[in-house]
């Protein structure tokens, strides 16, 4: 996409829209006119036409962006549905309505309603690597107002349309928001794809069930609001990416922890059917077809509403967004607000074909979230399985690892992660797609209290480490090689190249993994080893 420079000069008439930002609206009696300084790519600033701005026109309105110093063009705080605010809240999202005049894109837009854990973990982060948790500021902007994404696009128009990228952020489906630093595309873009980031409706606002929720529903079902907001902003993309210069016959989901889960929900999604033609997930937080059951979702719920002293929908939607979100906090704090598997939205299994898929996890996943007494932690999960299984998983972890710490941050990350990953490979091959699995091993310098920790690859496939992340040169090279092989693989779901260590695809048979760390190579047995152990995945 590119500016063309048409210099034309209107007077415009200031408004403000729903965010209070300022926006630029035409007089009524120049929207032909408005009509050619669009096509003509220029845009508008303080009243004047501008060669520098890029302009485009999605979702039935003119979008002014910026042009960031790399070249590429930068769309921020676009809104893909309405509002999801009084009776709207707790209903699948509905359609934003265009806007007149020229719209500014320049910020953000808030977060959607959540407490301060995720600048909490990114201060646990900058502590391991013995930095000052004040480098990290409170969030400040957060607002049930939140339905908005983010577009990067390179500046110059390609010969074809651009693959498409469509990040879906972690954070444990209650926190976390699309334009946290190291979520920002413009090093993808740069590379040559269309990257898009989007918020989507978090926690109790965005999945939980209730019975009274559910009677309201035409389909009787409930909990599905957060999924239903990323096929929204999936919907979005296939209308308008090709403003941006992007193909909507091209497009990649790719995302962390809940984002990752999230997607392997997507996959499954008659709704989300068509909306995504690849899928890389990233330390995924769920098994591939584990969800939440609708009707424990729905005491979770219900217990949540009676503990507010409000049984009736309307009484839950005149709270405050804030008590919803410390109330159950307090009240459900093991309740895990995943993807629900209503029957409707989510089917518990499901025909829909898989697509091509890019998967896999850390080493030290848990290492950071293991309590001070680690042996009761390894004793939980161990529980899980036949006495049988609990002996030879312990020879293995003891022939392996000299410390319980080191015993259960393996076994808890391959548990959670690793398996799954492994679960869900084998589930795509055998339907007769392609599977790529990787293993990230990398410890950047200074970082042995954390090692390779749950979100340590992010910064790697964005380009966008944190000033405070140590790097060094095998940082930079890893960095670049990542980016190559996301990009090859959102291109042509294939993540080789020229100059990169060769990536063999998965099976059941060979089982092959990539390992990233100091060196990219094929992964030892170690994974495979102890996920057969776990849980039969040979």
């Amino acid at each position: 996409m590119a500016a063309f420079g048409a210099v034309l000069s209107l007077r415009w008439i200031s408004q403000t829209n729903a965010r209070g930002e300022a926006k630029i609206s035409l007089p009524p009696f120049v929207p032909f006119f408005a009509a050619l300084i669009l096509v003509a790519g220029c845009s508008v600033r303080s009243g004047q036409a501008s060669l520098e701005d890029p302009l485009v026109v999605a979702g039935g309105e003119p979008l002014r962006g910026t042009r960031l110093a790399s070249g590429v063009h930068a769309y921020r705080g676009i809104p893909y549905a309405a509002p999801p605010t009084g009776p709207l809240r707790w209903r699948s999202p509905r359609p934003h309505v265009a806007r007149q005049g020229i719209q500014d894109s320049t910020d953000f837009a808030p977060a959607c309603p959540q407490d301060q854990a995720n600048p909490d973990w990114y201060r646990a982060i900058a502590a391991g690597f013995g930095v000052d948790g004040l480098v990290v500021p409170e969030l400040a902007r957060i607002s049930e107002d939140c339905l908005y994404l983010n577009v990067w696009a390179p500046a110059e128009p390609g010969e074809t349309l651009r693959p498409v990228m469509v990040w879906i952020h972690g954070g444990s489906n209650v926190n976390g928001y699309a334009h946290e630093a190291n979520y920002r595309g413009g090093p993808l873009a740069a590379s040559g794809v269309v990257a898009v980031s989007l918020n989507y409706r978090l926690g109790p606002l965005g999945f939980m069930a209730h019975p009274a929720l559910a009677r309201e529903d035409r389909q009787q079902v409930s909990g599905y609001y957060g999924l239903a907001d990323q096929v929204a902003a999936l919907k979005w993309v296939q209308q308008n990416i090709a403003a941006f210069g992007g193909d909507p016959e091209n497009v990649t989901v790719f995302g962390e922890s809940a984002g990752g889960g999230n997607i392997a929900a997507l996959m499954r999604m008659p709704s989300a059917s068509g909306l995504l033609h690849r899928a890389i997930i990233q330390s995924g937080a769920l098994a591939p077809y584990d969800s939440i059951d609708h009707d424990d979702a729905l005491k979770a719920g219900e217990r949540l509403g009676a503990s507010l002293d409000a049984t009736t929908i309307a009484a839950l939607r005149d709270l405050d967004w804030r008590v919803l979100v410390e109330k159950s906090a307090s009240e459900l704090p093991d309740y895990y607000f995943g993807p629900v598997a209503e029957g409707v939205h989510l089917p518990v299994d499901s025909n829909v074909p898989p697509v091509p898929l890019m998967i896999g996890a850390n080493r030290d996943e848990w290492l950071m979230y293991l309590p001070d007494d680690a042996r009761s932690s390894l004793n939980d999960v161990l529980d899980r399985y036949a006495p049988s299984a609990q002996d030879a998983l312990v020879r293995f972890l003891r022939q392996r690892y000299e410390t319980v710490d080191k015993r259960a941050n393996r076994l808890i990350s391959a548990a959670e992660f690793w398996c799954p990953a492994l679960e869900l490979a084998n589930r795509v091959h055998a339907m007769g797609q392609k599977a790529y699995v990787y293993f990230f091993t990398r410890v950047r310098p200074g970082g042995d209290a954390l090692l390779a920790y749950h979100g340590a690859e992010i910064p790697y496939v964005f380009a966008t480490a944190d000033d405070w992340l140590p790097a060094d040169s095998i940082d930079r090279e890893l960095t670049a090689a990542m980016q190559a092989y996301w990009i090859n693989f959102a291109m042509r779901a294939d993540p080789n190249g020229t100059a990169l260590p060769k990536w063999a695809p998965y099976d059941s048979e060979a089982r092959r993994i990539l390992e990233l760390g100091d060196e990219i190579r094929p992964a030892n047995g170690e994974w495979v080893e102890l996920c057969g152990l776990i849980a039969g995945y040979r």
